[in-house]
């Protein structure tokens, strides 16, 4: 013998059971989704980079950069600002930094603002350049082609 229960609800009373379900589900670490891991950026190997700085510094701080040959460790270095650093001025230690980095096997120009790192001949392997780090306030730094 079997008893037939029936229910009526109002279109109110499920959404809100609806709501309270979806509110448990999201609570609960088990039911809610895995947060998203940190993506890892590709690193682009080319012939040539150029480093854009623009803005004057509004304070001291640092940034660093990777200059790594494509097939070979990479080499860190770091640039200190100083308040009110102009941004040519920027781009002549950026150059020096980089030239120590890259070595005689790549050619380093400054044209104002802008650094250029190309391969000193056809033999060279690519190259990539990359911010790490900048710890700098008033200054952007754009890494392109």
């Amino acid at each position: 013998m079997h008893r037939l229960i029936r229910l009526d609800f109002s279109h109110s009373t499920i959404v809100v059971l609806a709501m309270m379900i979806c509110l448990a589900a999201t609570a609960n670490p088990a039911l809610a989704q895995e947060e998203p891991g940190t993506a890892k950026i590709p690193t682009v190997y080319r012939d040539a980079y150029t480093i854009t700085i623009e803005g004057k510094s509004q304070t001291a701080g640092t940034f660093s950069m990777v200059f790594k040959p494509h097939g070979e460790e990479g080499t860190k270095f770091t640039v200190n600002v100083t308040e009110k650093m102009s941004k040519k001025r920027i781009a002549q230690d950026v150059t020096k930094e980089l030239t120590l980095a890259a070595g005689e096997r790549y050619k380093v120009k400054q044209n104002g603002n802008k650094v250029v790192v190309k391969k000193a001949n056809k033999k060279q392997p690519p190259l990539a350049v990359e911010i790490t780090e900048q710890k700098l306030s008033g200054v952007s730094l754009m890494v392109g082609k």
